[in-house]
């Protein structure tokens, strides 16, 4: 299978991207060739002849070109970087099950449930020359981790390495040169998620030394990012950023103690409005029934039912406080999202310190509270659409247990009411109809609850960006609160054409003025929520998390519609408490500069502007190249002559075989299928 195939499988199985970080050291160079300068165009032949000594660090995604980073083993040589179209030594593929059957990475990230992943690594038969041989005569080791707090009764195939590191499992598998490394991994997840794979490529005669040799390419993936930003290796290395990271771990403390506080107590208090909201709603249909109960559901009583639904009623009431319930179970969910968001700004100040995090901040509060406004919109409707089906059969069985203990005699009725309604709610576990549809109204309640995630994330942005600003070199503002050159790229920003090109386009063009008139008007209502702030006594770090300002009684029309319809009645119906908009998608008292902020979004109108010289290409590659370094080590460990890998290779009898030159290259794979 080719490259171009590989990124459509991965495209769509997955739905995400998958990187391919590959250490390696090949024949040697004669000493008549040329050396390519950094970022040069080089044949497959050459580039694997430029490996020679060195480890080698590339990506199976392709953003403009495939890019090679090559890091010396010895010597202070800065890390630089080649390009070229060599058909990689490997074809990667991660594909997946959701509760048995085969599932997209787009459907099982974030899914609940019996998670299957199966990862498949072979020597690629289209790879030429010395990037074949590394396949055939290199040792594969395949790496990846799975978050234990979401992921439980982890499993895997016979020969696969599972170890503790940390609040994760790391998953570890290899194979004999030239053999592919095929395994699956089970979790039983409540929220799936897992680290990019990793696939280390290498020799060595012992086990020990294989062990030792991950651990350097480890440390070697770690040096990739601050190669490109030279500025955030020298704060990393005298702790400038100590401070302000341990400030944001107990931020992110904070809030998955109040996710799982909060979701706790809520997810109580929904299942007893449901309940509560169920009762009221057969009870009412059973005040409506008349002649023989019956075993099937009467039409004439649930037209009745649907009176009901407007006015002082109990059945109105119990509508708005399962909409209350939904939107508070719904909203708990915030703290995990804001948890995860301050956990990725923690990783990226560690990665590229905190050059240019005020913009990315304001791009991803921006970001993520459309995405959270939108996929709660989507989630109430996938709700109402799940309680039609189940509103039904749960009148038909309720209807049938009524007619059974009241022997189908209507006015005795309201003397079994109580004990016919628990016995429906007995069948949820045991009626597979029951059951299957009320998985339709978890699984939308699932939705919400993402929704919200990306609401709580948005809203965790925004608040590190508004407390924390200060202490983000190089983005303060000018001297009329707006600063245009905060929008050049990192490495540009000392660039005196880069800057005029950007001063030029703020002054002159028509895009750049309204532009410099939409940020002054950010800047200006920062200025006044900043004054808001300290005049209530500073900012409150209880929470990352606005407060909702949605009314759940807005949300009746909603249910009241999918009850109505379940009666048979047709359309919507209000009741007098909720008579607004059925669209819950606030999410949080967004500030007004995060509101001005957002109607146009972050993107930047000059980089669309503007033909610009980017990194950011490179950042993100390296970034996630070098976010397996502890991944590798923790598999170190596995590969030792103690370890389940170690073991493994001693018996497999291949502990090094091959050509000297093509056993003196060393490779790593980093992926992160479910992005």
């Amino acid at each position: 299978m080719g490259n171009h195939t590989v990124h459509r499988s991965l495209r769509h199985i997955c739905g995400a991207t998958l990187a391919v970080a590959l250490a390696a050291v090949t024949p040697a160079m004669p000493a008549s060739a040329a050396t390519p300068s950094p970022g040069q165009q080089v044949a497959a032949q050459d580039a694997a002849a430029r490996f020679v000594g060195h480890d080698v660090f590339t990506t199976l995604e392709v953003i403009d070109a495939r890019r090679f980073y090559i890091a010396p083993r010895e010597g202070d040589n800065g890390i630089t970087h080649i390009a070229t179209n060599a058909a990689l030594p490997w074809d990667a593929s991660v594909d997946y099950t959701l509760d048995g059957p085969s599932a997209t990475g787009a459907q099982v990230h974030g899914a609940k449930g019996m998670v299957g992943i199966h990862v498949h690594i072979q020597p690629n038969n289209l790879a030429q020359g010395d990037m074949q041989r590394f396949a055939r005569q290199l040792r594969p080791v395949a790496v990846f981790t799975i978050p234990t707090r979401d992921c439980t009764d982890i499993s895997a195939d016979e020969g696969v390495s599972l170890t503790q590191s940390g609040q994760s499992t790391v998953v570890a598998a290899t194979a004999n040169p030239g053999e592919a490394v095929d395994f699956r991994v089970y979790a039983d997840a409540k929220r799936f998620s897992m680290s990019p794979v990793a696939l280390a490529a290498l020799s060595a005669d012992t086990p020990d030394h294989y062990a030792s040799a991950l651990r350097t390419l480890a440390d070697q993936s770690g040096r990739l990012t601050s190669s490109i930003d030279a500025d955030a290796s020298a704060q990393a290395a005298n702790g400038a950023h100590a401070e302000l990271i341990a400030t944001l771990a107990t931020l992110r403390d904070q809030e998955r103690a109040l996710a799982k506080s909060a979701i706790e107590e809520r997810t109580a208090n929904h299942q007893r409005a449901f309940r509560d909201y169920m009762a009221a709603y057969v009870g009412s249909y059973t005040n409506h029934l008349s002649g023989s109960i019956g075993t099937k559901t009467q039409l004439s009583a649930l037209m009745g039912t649907a009176g009901e639904l407007k006015g002082d009623t109990p059945l109105a009431h119990a509508v708005t406080g399962l909409a209350t319930a939904v939107n508070e179970l719904s909203d708990a969910h915030q703290h995990t999202g804001a948890a995860d968001e301050v956990d990725r700004i923690i990783q990226r100040i560690r990665q590229q310190g905190t050059q240019g995090l005020a913009e990315e901040l304001k791009k991803t509060a921006g970001e993520q509270t459309r995405i959270g406004a939108k996929e709660y919109s989507a989630g109430q409707s996938q709700l109402s659409q799940a309680m039609i089906p189940y509103s039904m059969v749960y009148t038909d069985a309720y209807t049938a247990h009524l007619d059974t203990l009241a022997g189908g005699n209507v006015g005795a009725a309201a003397q079994f009411e109580q004990q016919a309604i628990e016995q429906t709610n007995a069948d949820n576990a045991t009626d597979p109809t029951l059951s299957g549809d009320m998985q339709g109204v978890n699984a939308a309640m699932a939705t919400l609850a993402s929704a919200r995630e990306h609401t709580g994330a948005g809203s965790a942005a925004r608040q590190v960006l508004l407390r924390f600003s200060g202490r983000f070199g190089g983005d303060s503002a000018g001297t009329d609160g707006v600063e245009p050159i905060n929008e050049i790229q990192p490495a540009l920003r000392h660039s005196p054409l880069a800057q005029q090109a950007y001063r030029d386009w703020y002054t002159y063009s028509i895009g750049g003025r309204a532009e410099m008139l939409r940020a002054k008007r950010i800047a200006a209502a920062r200025v006044e929520e900043q004054k808001a702030r300290s005049a209530n006594g500073g900012d409150d770090m209880s929470t990352l998390v606005s407060v909702s300002n949605d009314d759940a009684s807005a949300d009746v029309a909603k249910y009241a519609g999918s009850v109505t319809k379940s009666l048979g009645g047709g359309g919507s119906t209000a009741t007098a408490q909720g008579g607004g908009s059925a669209t819950h998608t606030g999410g949080g008292s967004i500030p007004e500069s995060e509101r001005l902020a957002t109607q146009l979004g972050y993107s930047g109108l000059a980089n669309h502007q503007l033909i610009v010289p980017s990194t950011q290409h490179l950042i993100d590659e390296t970034v996630q190249i070098g976010s397996m370094a502890q991944a590798l080590s923790a598999a170190a460990d596995a590969m030792g002559a103690d370890g389940a890998l170690g073991r493994q290779v001693a018996a497999s009898g291949a502990v090094q075989a091959g050509e000297a030159s093509a056993l003196d290259s060393r490779m790593v794979i980093v992926t992160n299928p479910l992005r």
